[in-house]
């Protein structure tokens, strides 16, 4: 009977979860655009099959992350694009799970560019043995996996956010957890452009080996040219994906 109880609560919360995940994926896909009045409650609930306290919960959750906002008269509105919470896991999965393209690239990219160098200059002039260590130990992994592995991707992301969080700055390391979703996608579509080592292994040690000297313009140096060949590698992995796409719809 216990079990059964247990059972019966984690149904209970994955309801809402499920419900909330589904109609989070079709506003951040654009299937219901900002602006746009929700189905009711009811309707909502007849097509995922759960109560209407589960759809009141997931829209509860949709609206923490600023996704959607009850209004009095008109319903649940899907809310401005702008007003998301952006750096939201959920949200950035559900941005991202289908597959990037040209746009995130680039927006992914921009953002990279004002807080990596930066992060890695301040980890050249801060860091500890312990914080050389781990950065040294995610660029080893890297460098000795191959390319295409799913090891490599992984050793790549944590060599990321060891920089982050090796700056002794809480804000920046806060962006460790949401830039490892970022990297994770975007380390899969470039590596189908330059899966072979030579086109990321030899940036990153430039970036490791100036933060180990202590020379923070050198790693600041170094991170922009990293960034500069990794969007370069991305966008062509984009293209790639493109091209298959039509030849595939063709067929």
């Amino acid at each position: 009977m216990r079990e059964a109880r247990g059972h019966g609560r984690a149904s209970a919360v994955a309801r809402p979860l499920q419900a909330a995940e589904t109609i989070g994926r079709r506003i951040v896909s654009g299937s219901w655009e900002p602006g746009s009045v929700l189905p009711s409650f009811d309707r909502l609930a007849d097509e995922f099959s759960v109560s209407r306290l589960s759809v009141r919960e997931a829209m509860r959750a949709l609206a923490a992350k600023g996704l959607v906002d009850s209004k009095p008269r008109r319903g649940t509105v899907v809310r401005p694009r702008s007003e998301w919470s952006r750096l939201d896991h959920d949200v950035l999965f559900w941005q991202i799970s289908e597959r990037p393209n040209a746009a995130f690239v680039r927006s992914l990219f921009e953002a990279r560019a004002i807080i990596e160098p930066e992060a890695a200059a301040l980890v050249a002039i801060r860091a500890t043995e312990e914080v050389t260590a781990e950065i040294e130990r995610a660029f080893q992994a890297m460098a000795t996996s191959d390319p295409r592995s799913q090891e490599s991707i992984e050793a790549d992301v944590a060599f990321h956010q060891a920089i982050l969080n090796g700056t002794g700055n809480e804000f920046l390391a806060a962006f460790a957890p949401v830039i490892g979703t970022w990297l994770t996608k975007a380390f899969r579509v470039q590596r189908i452009a330059e899966p072979e080592q030579e086109h990321f292994v030899p940036q990153h040690r430039a970036v490791f080996e100036a933060i180990k000297r202590g020379d923070p313009e050198g790693a600041r140096r170094s991170f922009r040219i990293l960034l500069t060949r990794s969007e370069t590698d991305a966008m062509s992995g984009i293209r790639i994906m493109d091209k298959t796409d039509d030849s595939s719809g063709k067929s």
